[in-house]
C-alpha cells in the first residue's frame, strides 16, 4: 500500500458477494450500469430500491455503500487487478464490463477494504486471478497527478489540477472529498425555528445537532431517510448543505425586497431566501429547464413559499419581456453559476469520470456570461451575488475578475464580515475577505465559492 491509499474502511460483517445471490446480482447489475456509463448513482440506486422488493434495509444500506465506494476507488481497483493479472476481456456492447469482470472489481473492492479475504475471493472470483497480489505493495506506484489519481480516485487532469491548486494541501481535499457528506438540514423559517425543529425530530427519533455556521442548520446521521419523516412532509425543513446555506445568507435579501435567483434549478437557495424574507417582498425564480422549475414549484407549496414566482428563460438572447421589465429594480440578484461541481464530490461522486475537461475548460466564459447578462438587473446600489460549488480557481477568482474586468459599471466587492459578521465570517473567507470559500477538509462542508459584487448608486 503507498503512503497516498486510505486505510482500510469498516464494511458489512458479511461482504456482499457472500449474501443473497439477488443481492449480489443487483450489485453487480447496477455498478456494470454505472461504469459504462458514468450516471447518476443516486438516481439509478432510487429506482432499483423501488423496484427489488426483496431487499431489506442493511441490504439497500450495503449497497448503495459498495456502489458509491466502488465510484470512489476505482482506479485503485483496476491497477490492484492488474497486479493480480485478473483477465480484462472486452466490454459488452452497451459499453458495460462483463459479469466476470464486475465480480472481480467487487471482489478487489472487498480485498481493498477488509471485507474479505484472499482465500474468499478466490473461492468466489476463480484461481485464476492472483487475489494475493491485490494486497501487494504497488511496486510501480508513480508519483505526481497519477499516484495522486490512482490513490484518492480522480482522473489525471482533475488530480493534476487539485496539486497545481492546492499543493501540499491536494491529498487532504481529495481524501475529504471522497467521505461520505453529512445529512444537513435548513429549518424552514416560515414554519418553524431551527430549536423547534430539533426538539421535534427528536420526537420523531432523528438527533440533530446544530451547525456551526449556518444560522437555521442541523445535521444527522447521514444513513437517515429524512423524507419519511412527518416533519419533512409539514415543510418544516429541507435538506441543504450547509455551505449553500451561506450563500443564502450571503445574498442577505432586504425586508420587502425584489430578490432574482437567476440559476434557480429545482429551487434550494430559493426556497432558503423566500425563508429569509418571511414570506415578503418578492422572489424570482429563473432557469432554461422548466422541468426543474416544475419541481421548484411543488417544493415551494410544501414548503408554504408564497412570495415567489418562478419564469423559463433561454440559454441565451435577449431576456423574456417579464423578466426585462426588472431591469434596474433588483436588490439582489444571485447567480448561483453552472459549474464543475467539484466541490459537492461527496454526495455526486461518479461526477469526476463524466466530467469532460475541455467543457470544464469552457465552463468560466459561460459563468462570466450568465453573470454579465443577470447584472442589468441589479438596481444602484443593489449586489450580484455570484456563487459555485466548485474549488477550482479558473471558475471563481478568476470569473468574478473578468466580471469586474467587464462589467459596464466600476463594481465594488464587499467584504463577507460586512454581510455575515466578523466572528461568522473570519475562518470561511478567502484570505482578501471578499468571498466564502469552504472546503470539505477545513469545514466539513461541500466546497463553495461565494462573493457580493455592489452596484454603484450614481
Amino acid at each position: 500500500m503507498t503512503s497516498h491509499e486510505n486505510p482500510r474502511a469498516p464494511q458489512a460483517a458479511r461482504p456482499l458477494s457472500e449474501r443473497d445471490p439477488r443481492v449480489t446480482r443487483l450489485l453487480l447489475d447496477l455498478w456494470a450500469q454505472t461504469r459504462a456509463d458514468w450516471g447518476f448513482v443516486t438516481t439509478r440506486l432510487a429506482q432499483a430500491f423501488r423496484e427489488a422488493r426483496f431487499l431489506h434495509s442493511r441490504d439497500r444500506r450495503d449497497v448503495a455503500e459498495a456502489m458509491y465506494g466502488m465510484v470512489r476507488r476505482v482506479r485503485a481497483i483496476d491497477r490492484a487487478l492488474e497486479r493480480a493479472g485478473a483477465p480484462s476481456p472486452p466490454a459488452l456492447p452497451t459499453g458495460e464490463p462483463t459479469p466476470a469482470r464486475a465480480l472481480h472489481e467487487l471482489l478487489a473492492y472487498e480485498l481493498l477494504t477488509g471485507a474479505t479475504e484472499v482465500a474468499a475471493a478466490r473461492a468466489r472470483g476463480g484461481a485464476d486471478v492472483g487475489w494475493e497480489a491485490v494486497l501487494a505493495p504497488d511496486e510501480g506506484a508513480e508519483s505526481g497527478e497519477a499516484a495522486l489519481g490512482v490513490a484518492q480516485g480522480l482522473p489525471d487532469w482533475l488530480a493534476a489540477r487539485f496539486l497545481a491548486t492546492f499543493g501540499d494541501d491536494a491529498e487532504a481535499v481529495a481524501a475529504a472529498l471522497n467521505e461520505r457528506a453529512p445529512l444537513t438540514l435548513r429549518a424552514n423559517r416560515l414554519k418553524t425555528g431551527r430549536d423547534a425543529l430539533r426538539e421535534r425530530l427528536l420526537a420523531e427519533g432523528v438527533p440533530t445537532e446544530p451547525t456551526r455556521w449556518a444560522s437555521d442548520g442541523l445535521t444527522s446521521e447521514p444513513r437517515l431517510n429524512m423524507f419519511g419523516l412527518r416533519s419533512f412532509r409539514d415543510g418544516l425543513f429541507e435538506v441543504q448543505d450547509e455551505a449553500s446555506q451561506l450563500v443564502a445568507e450571503l445574498t442577505a435579501p432586504p425586508p420587502r425586497g425584489l430578490v432574482v435567483d437567476a440559476c434557480a434549478g429545482a429551487g434550494g437557495k430559493t426556497l432558503a431566501l423566500g425563508a429569509l424574507m418571511g414570506n415578503k417582498g418578492r422572489v424570482v425564480s429563473l432557469d432554461v429547464s422548466g422541468r426543474k422549475l416544475v419541481e421548484l414549484r411543488k417544493r415551494a407549496r410544501r414548503a408554504g413559499l408564497s412570495n415567489h414566482q418562478a419564469l423559463e428563460i433561454g440559454e441565451d438572447g435577449p431576456l423574456p419581456a417579464e423578466v426585462a421589465r426588472l431591469a434596474g429594480k433588483v436588490d439582489r440578484v444571485l447567480v448561483d453559476a453552472p459549474c464543475s461541481g467539484i466541490g459537492a464530490l461527496r454526495r455526486n461522486p461518479e461526477a469526476r469520470w463524466r466530467l469532460d475537461p475541455a467543457f470544464a475548460a469552457a465552463l468560466p466564459e459561460t459563468q462570466a456570461a450568465i453573470a454579465l447578462r443577470m447584472l442589468p438587473l441589479v438596481k444602484p446600489g443593489g449586489r450580484l451575488v455570484y456563487a459555485t460549488c466548485t474549488i477550482l480557481p479558473e471558475e471563481n477568482e478568476e470569473v468574478v475578475a473578468r466580471i469586474l474586468a467587464e462589467a459596464p459599471v466600476p463594481l465594488e466587492r464587499i467584504a463577507v464580515a460586512e454581510i455575515l459578521g466578523r466572528k461568522k465570517a473570519e475562518e470561511i473567507v478567502t484570505a482578501d475577505g471578499f468571498a466564502i470559500a469552504t472546503r470539505p477538509d477545513r469545514h466539513g462542508m461541500d466546497g463553495f465559492f461565494a462573493t457580493a459584487l455592489r452596484v454603484p448608486k450614481g
